[in-house]
């Protein structure tokens, strides 16, 4: 099992690429998991203005930097949270060999893999899981969220059962909100927080942990 946590959609870079290409290559078969998205996406056709495969606003920067990796558009699909059910969505997650989750809202990816009984499914997956922001932090088993122009208060939430040693905070500017909550997060949960700028990732194989680019390290 291999994790990657990003905060944007830009591990095709160089701060990135060595460390990544090990784990994407040209036959491997990627889906996207779209489900951060908030209440102005209500139904198909909302949503096929963000993921289109055609013309979709969210869809090319999500896709490019697998292209960059030699991933065939052909073997990237997405799961439709307003089409597939809860079988097609599971015959996709068994059909793939990376699982990506985008940024965006990371309690309602959470409810909305619930809703699609995906949990156990994901949990039990044999690939590579990569996530970007949201996406990054769902794959932590207890994450927290520290107030933005998204959320108002700062909370504990249920992730994945996938990493369970650390946390992260995503988009880090070194702001002093950033750093407050960051310090919370050590005194009450864990001994570790490392935090991701815009340039940063973490790649996660088994046991071993890779820092990528602008990623720093928070201890108690």
């Amino acid at each position: 099992m291999v994790n990657m946590l990003f905060s944007l959609y830009n591990f095709s870079e160089s701060w990135a690429k060595d460390a990544v290409s090990k784990y994407i290559n040209c036959n491997n078969k990627v889906l996207i998991i779209p489900f951060s998205f908030d209440k102005y996406i209500s139904n198909d056709m909302d949503w096929q203005k963000e993921f289109n495969k055609n013309n979709g606003r969210h869809y090319k920067p999500i896709i490019n930097p697998f292209l960059s990796y030699g991933v065939c558009k052909e073997n990237i699909e997405c799961i439709n949270y307003f089409k597939d059910t809860k079988e097609s969505a599971k015959d996709k997650i068994k059909n793939s060999d990376v699982i990506f989750f985008t940024g965006g809202l990371p309690d309602k990816t959470m409810c909305r893999l619930e809703e699609f009984d995906l949990i156990d499914d994901i949990e039990n997956f044999n690939g590579t899981i990569m996530g970007s922001s949201a996406g990054a932090m769902i794959q932590i088993k207890d994450y927290h969220i520290t107030p933005d122009e998204d959320y108002d208060i700062f909370s504990y939430n249920k992730g994945l059962n996938f990493i369970k040693d650390f946390d992260i905070e995503v988009h880090y500017k070194e702001t002093e909100i950033q750093k407050n909550y960051i310090n919370k997060v050590l005194n009450e949960k864990t001994d570790t927080v490392y935090a991701l700028e815009n340039t940063g990732g973490i790649i996660i194989d088994n046991n071993s942990i890779t820092l990528l680019g602008d990623t720093h390290t928070f201890n108690r």
